[in-house]
């Protein structure tokens, strides 16, 4: 008796058309995912371009914003026909700092005037937003660039001029806790009802405010009052930094905007 293999060309026919579509089916699997990976690639690559572009673009703003706030106090300081030395000087510099702030009150930059070379310094933080965008997926996020720069005020042959140069961080990140110290002032000061109190009482009502918690410490110099507002000019200290301010209080609100706070030259806190 003659015995015949167990396969038949029906089934060996079979047996390579499912060799054949699983080998087809595993190529389009691996074309499919490396479509897949090359064009996330290409996402993350054209998403991280296109975030480090426009933190260059803030960056290059965050320069010429700082070198347009120097050219508007120049503007400013040879309008009012200012010597680097008078205190009218060192008030046009801060306020401008702060209006550039958008009238941030209580942020105070770092003002020094060297008396021998005749030169006002402006050490203050400038910033711009920029969109983050994400890959695939997630929502747009906006990140600020800060950068220090020290604004070089000098007055030279009756000609103000100015230098714009780059600053390390933690030139302007020292000045926070003055500027927190004026807050905190801000915030006792909406307490004041009476426009005519007395230079010991304001002192008296700042005093619990500078414990040794947070290390804050007030000098008041002048109180005046007119009308319903009263006029307090403060030295302000905190963590080995100090700054003039005067605080401007409408005693007839505690709102949150009832008190004006702008730093001010040294000279106004002589008394």
């Amino acid at each position: 008796m003659t015995h015949t293999s167990g396969s038949t060309p029906v089934t060996e026919r079979g047996a390579r058309a499912v060799t054949g579509g699983c080998l087809a089916a595993l190529i389009t699997l691996i074309l499919v995912l490396g479509t897949v990976l090359a064009w996330t690639a290409y996402a993350f690559h054209r998403a991280g371009t296109g975030n480090a572009d426009r933190r260059t673009e803030a960056r290059a703003a965050v320069e010429q914003q700082a070198r347009q706030a120097a050219s508007a106090t120049v503007r400013a300081l040879t309008a009012a026909r200012a010597s680097a030395g008078d205190t009218a000087a060192q008030d046009i510099v801060l306020r401008n700092a702060r209006d550039r702030d958008g009238g941030g009150g209580a942020v105070a930059s770092v003002l020094g005037y060297d008396r021998a070379t005749g030169r006002l310094t402006n050490v203050t933080p400038f910033s711009s937003a920029y969109e983050v965008r994400p890959a695939l997926w997630g929502a747009v996020r906006t990140e600020s660039e800060t950068r220090c720069y020290a604004l070089v005020f000098r007055h030279d042959t009756g000609t103000w001029r100015a230098d714009v140069t780059a600053r390390p961080e933690a030139d302007c990140a020292r000045r926070q806790s003055v500027t927190d110290a004026a807050q905190a002032a801000q915030d006792i000061l909406r307490t004041l009802v009476r426009p005519t109190a007395s230079r010991s009482e304001v002192q008296h009502l700042l005093a619990p405010v500078g414990g040794a918690s947070d290390g804050y410490t007030y000098n008041v110099t002048t109180v005046t009052g007119q009308g319903s507002a009263v006029t307090v000019t403060a030295l302000v200290h905190a963590a080995g930094q100090q700054q003039c301010y005067r605080f401007i209080h409408n005693t007839g609100s505690q709102d949150s905007d009832s008190v004006t706070t702008f730093p001010v030259a040294a000279a106004h806190c002589d008394g």
